[in-house]
């Protein structure tokens, strides 16, 4: 057990970032339902001989599109304002986050053990974010494994991806509804806000990659699958280790 989490700040920004992307989406969607609706009536009343006489009402329907254009763009800087967490992309040991995860991981009094095989491959990756994408998939594994069955982490290279599977001990469930899993603050876990798996798809797919969740005769994987880094240049620096 660690009495400090050197992943713990990096994990707090991407929930807060999780969250304002959820914030983001709903204030967007409303301000184009007040876009759309504008329009609309802007076109139903265009004929209207009120419309041609009162030069007001046009200025008015631009005032309505410039503002709603000016608060989608302040929003998108108050977000960007409010980044917690400045990634370092680099070329990164993906084995060495993996472990770095592994270690990390709060299993809690669960008993479940973690079970760890990671090999050799570089991707390009902020470190401290990918062991972050990959410890919230390890927690939540270990909350889906009953009693002290075992959470087995695995990391290869495979052609030309990497491929980081963590798998649960916690039943076949046969088809799994990844979309419906995936959609923020679901889940039936206790304590848990349901946004392990949005930052894990998050982190994937900021570096180019995937993430999938693929049912088991015994348990459920989630599958981050990146690219792996170029070779590196003849006499060129190697892979950057975690911190």
């Amino acid at each position: 057990m660690i009495s400090w989490d050197p992943l713990g700040a990096a994990e707090q920004a991407a929930v807060a970032d999780e969250i304002l992307s959820v914030l983001r989406h709903d204030l967007r969607n409303r301000f184009a339902i007040v876009r759309n609706a504008s329009f609309y009536i802007k076109r139903k009343v265009a004929g209207d001989a009120a419309y041609s006489a009162d030069p007001r009402i046009a200025e008015f329907f631009g005032i309505i599109d410039e503002e709603v254009i000016a608060a989608s763009a302040r929003l998108d800087e108050s977000v960007d304002a409010a980044r917690l967490f400045t990634r370092r992309s680099a070329r990164v040991s993906a084995a060495d986050c993996v472990r770095r995860a592994a270690a990390c991981a709060r299993v809690g009094g669960s008993g479940a053990r973690i079970e760890l095989s990671a090999e050799d491959g570089d991707v390009e990756a902020d470190p401290i974010e990918l062991a972050v994408a990959v410890r919230c998939l390890i927690e939540n594994a270990v909350a889906s494994t009953p009693g002290d069955g075992a959470v087995t982490v695995q990391g290869a290279a495979s052609g030309a991806r990497y491929v980081i599977e963590v798998t649960d001990a916690g039943g076949s469930t046969g088809e799994v509804d990844g979309e419906a899993i995936l959609r923020p603050f679901t889940t039936a876990k206790p304590g848990h806000f349901g946004l392990g798996l949005n930052i894990a798809r998050r982190v994937a797919r900021r570096y180019s990659g995937t993430l999938a969740l693929e049912p088991r005769s015994r348990g459920t994987s989630a599958v981050i699958e990146l690219p792996l880094a170029a070779p590196p240049e003849p006499g060129g620096a190697g892979p950057e280790p975690a911190p």
